[in-house]
């Protein structure tokens, strides 16, 4: 009786020494880390562009918009100036003096800032009928301090940092006839003897040429003389202080009209101008 009560004993003892090892492996296994590969495959998260639109810029079709502001807004709008990286964006108008529009904005309304205005001389077209020089002038409203994030005109200055100059390569400025894409060849800083408001259709050969010696920066934009229309932003900058009230110099941004449907590439060539022509004053 005693040998069978061990015997039962010890069976009890097995059978629960067996569930506690049982219990423990399924535990165990339930929290062990799941086996990684030693290596592990690329997986691509970036999508691959599907052709080669990441590479280009794509211009803005600003037509319409300017007929729909000049029926809407101003009879006298005749273009719409866009400028990357900037909040230029807005219509451009043109009357018979460069006086009107100095504190008036695009509709006629009194503003302070003013708009954006081509000179009275200049003929605003198409690319066969555009001026030679078309100038567009505007405000630079942190003037005092030069500011490139001031209002208006006053970005134009963004155009001295070699980074920003160098992936904004082109201005948008088109008219009630055609779109058209401009590229940046030369940013100044420059005197009133310099009379590119004069070069409009004659001397584009020394309005190219002054241009890329007082610029900035030394662009790898070729520049006909001879055959290629010139856009011409001009304002005013303290950089060099005031005469009677007056900002002294002027900042003044230089583009050639591109050919009509050119690829446009996002970024452009350039380097610090070692010898700039500086501004005599």
């Amino acid at each position: 009786m005693k040998c069978s009560y061990k015997k039962i004993c010890a069976l009890i003892l097995t059978l629960v020494m067996a569930l506690s090892v049982t219990g423990c492996t399924d535990d165990s296994s339930s929290s062990l880390p799941e086996e990684k590969p030693s290596v592990y495959p690329f997986v691509n998260t970036l999508k691959e562009p599907e052709d080669n639109t990441m590479q280009t810029v794509e211009a803005p079709a600003l037509v319409e918009q300017v007929k729909q502001k000049a029926a809407e807004a101003n009879r006298e709008i005749v273009g719409w100036l866009q400028v990357p990286g900037t909040d230029i964006n807005q219509p451009v108008v043109q009357t018979t003096n460069n006086t009107k529009y100095m504190r008036l904005n695009y509709e006629g309304r009194y503003s302070f800032q003013g708009c954006y205005w081509v000179d009275y001389e200049c003929t605003v077209g198409n690319r066969e009928t555009e001026s030679r020089n078309t100038i567009i002038y505007g405000h630079n409203t942190a003037v005092s301090q030069d500011d490139p994030n001031g209002l208006d005109f006053a970005q134009l200055l963004r155009f001295t940092d070699e980074e920003f100059a160098a992936s904004h390569p082109y201005i948008f400025f088109s008219t009630g006839e055609e779109d058209m894409v401009w590229e940046i060849f030369a940013v100044m800083y420059t005197d009133v003897n310099f009379r590119y408001i004069n070069m409009i259709d004659s001397e584009i050969d020394t309005l190219v040429s002054e241009g890329r010696a007082r610029s900035e920066f030394d662009y790898d934009v070729e520049v006909d003389p001879i055959n290629d229309k010139i856009l011409t932003l001009s304002t005013c900058t303290a950089k060099y202080g005031y005469v009677g009230g007056e900002a002294r110099a002027r900042f003044v941004v230089m583009a050639r009209l591109v050919e009509a449907d050119r690829e446009l590439k996002p970024t452009v060539g350039l380097e610090k101008n070692a010898d700039v022509k500086a501004p005599q004053l």
